[in-house]
């Protein structure tokens, strides 16, 4: 009788500790490809590079199994220098032809909670990549 009880026991305490997990996966961080573009070319006016573009793929990778998803859809993407570089809601980078240098593309997911349903006190997760718009060497 007392082993049929210890049995019990030891079963329900595993039970308890997977049960007690349960934090969900957590996204940690962001990988944008390709992590550098390029538009243009020294020996090419700045305006002729108007609507190049690049589409981008935002990487998630997880925690809690250990994964990376494509998360391109779940991001907010934005350029810090939108005259030289959009970007629109599903990653498409596109050259404006109005100036060049370079410029940071993010992609950022703000959660209040895991993707398990825990909520948290938010998380903010941010990737980055550069875009370049060569400036032109000759007359233009």
């Amino acid at each position: 009788m007392i082993r049929k009880h210890f049995g019990v026991t030891a079963v329900f305490a595993v039970a308890l500790l997977v049960s007690s997990c349960g934090s969900g996966q957590q996204l940690t961080a962001i990988t944008i490809t390709p992590a550098i573009e390029t538009f243009g070319a020294a020996n090419i006016p700045v305006i002729e590079d108007r609507g190049l573009n690049v589409q981008l793929r935002a990487l998630g990778t997880y925690t809690h199994p250990p994964t990376t998803k494509d998360i391109t859809d779940q991001v907010v993407w934005t350029s810090n220098t939108p005259q030289m570089v959009t970007v629109n809601s599903t990653g498409l980078i596109s050259a404006t032809g109005e100036a060049c240098g370079g410029t940071i593309i993010s992609a950022t997911v703000t959660k209040n909670s895991s993707d398990g349903g825990i909520s948290s006190s938010g998380a903010i997760v941010t990737g980055t990549m550069t875009a370049n718009v060569v400036c032109s060497t000759g007359s233009e």
